[in-house]
């Protein structure tokens, strides 16, 4: 095994070090949470390990849900582990009327991104957006293109490459410790969907005026985000993409998705390494998931170790060690940490609004690939010149409003 001789000590007191500077000579910076669903528990928790860390430069004044008892159940999980109660609404035009907030955390789902951070940036506050950056490519461009216009901060929140371990995995690439990388695997097939019914509980999740696509857009966005994070932008895809579960229930509600359940993709990185990517939400008795980077000297797996020639071996939290002691152990809570060095230094995100939108334009290339039958260059949907595939994700969504 590989060691580095840092004490756990260290790598608090360094942490502590990079977030000191905001709260010194620095009123604490009115936050907001605009959507109190599942995901909002994980942010709040971020906040609450920095508080733990004596460093937290954000006060959670108000929160909004559509649903006023969600709200007020969510108020009270505030007041447990920060002895202050957020004010409650249930209507965020009013909140940013009535508050004096610097910024919000939109946590709702994926075709309301646009619209309310748009509201957000009128309104003088600055956005940091549950992933994904938007709906769809075309929205996501609308939003930068909001953002410079209003001379807001955007960010997105986006776990899997935020936390002390995906940067230190994402520095350890760069600097070569497993040479070039040649070939990246990944494969994420649930069995939660055949299990409980919906992924995450939420039938919206499966239909693409809502969700923008299925389980590549709501899961796979992630992982599109980690492999230009760690190997740089992707040049190429080609992707087969189905609805195999025509149908779904949890007993109470039942769908028809129109978002795909299962995608096959392969790409050619800018660099030349190539990749084979699978995710898939239609399965039944049994998942896999993992992510093998395979370098010239090496692999790595992240979550897992590195195992380089020779049979060296060497795990995640000596990686941390080596190349990220700088970096709080939480993905969400480092999402904060980069949203106050972008509001106060202007400091660029790892998981910036730009990186957010490239990959949503990956996922996008593979849907686009799978529709129209064709390999697809990411920078083609990026600048908007394909988008066959993006359309029917507008019309679905424009559908579902009219409804309203």
């Amino acid at each position: 095994m590989v060691s580095w001789d840092r004490s756990h000590e260290t790598v608090l007191i360094r942490v502590e070090a990079i977030l000191v500077k905001y709260m010194m000579g620095v009123n604490m910076v009115n936050l907001a949470f605009i959507g109190c669903g599942n995901i909002s528990v994980d942010h709040l928790q971020g906040l609450f390990e920095l508080k733990q860390l004596g460093r937290n430069p954000f006060e959670l004044t108000a929160v909004c849900d559509i649903q006023r008892e969600r709200a007020e159940n969510f108020s009270k999980e505030v007041e447990s582990r920060f002895g202050t109660i957020p004010r409650i609404y249930t209507d965020y035009r009013e909140m940013l009327e009535k508050e004096e907030l610097t910024a919000v955390s939109v946590l709702l789902s994926h075709d309301l991104h646009h619209t309310i951070t748009e509201d957000c940036f009128a309104a003088g506050v600055h956005v940091q957006m549950q992933k994904p950056l938007a709906i769809s490519p075309s929205f996501g461009r609308k939003m930068l293109a909001d953002a410079e216009k209003y001379n807001r901060v955007l960010t997105v929140s986006e776990p899997i490459v935020l936390g002390a371990e995906a940067v230190a995995v994402a520095r350890a690439v760069k600097d070569g410790l497993i040479g070039p990388v040649h070939l990246t695997i990944d494969y994420a097939a649930t069995t939660e969907v055949t299990e409980r019914g919906f992924f995450g509980g939420t039938p919206w999740r499966h239909m693409k005026g809502k969700a923008g696509a299925g389980w590549i857009n709501d899961h796979g966005v992630h992982h599109a985000h980690m492999f230009t994070e760690i190997n740089g932008s992707i040049k190429e895809i080609f992707a087969y993409t189905e609805i195999f579960e025509k149908e779904l229930t949890d007993g109470k509600v039942t769908i028809q998705p129109t978002g795909e359940d299962t995608a096959v993709t392969v790409f050619r990185f800018e660099n030349g390494g190539l990749g084979h990517w699978m995710c898939a939400s239609a399965v039944h008795g049994e998942r896999t998931n993992g992510t093998w980077f395979y370098g010239g000297k090496g692999c790595l797996r992240p979550g897992k170790h590195v195992s380089l020639d020779g049979g060296k071996v060497i795990t995640m939290r000596e990686l941390v060690e080596k190349y990220a002691q700088d970096v709080v152990e939480n993905p969400f809570a480092h999402s904060y940490v980069e949203l106050a060095e972008a509001i106060m230094d202007g400091k660029k995100p790892i998981s910036s609004a730009e990186k957010g939108l490239e990959a949503l334009s990956v996922v996008f290339a593979a849907l686009e690939s799978a529709t129209i039958g064709q390999p697809v260059k990411v920078q083609d949907i990026l600048d908007g010149k394909k988008h066959t595939y993006e359309d029917t994700v507008i019309k679905e969504m424009e559908a579902l409003k009219a409804r309203l």
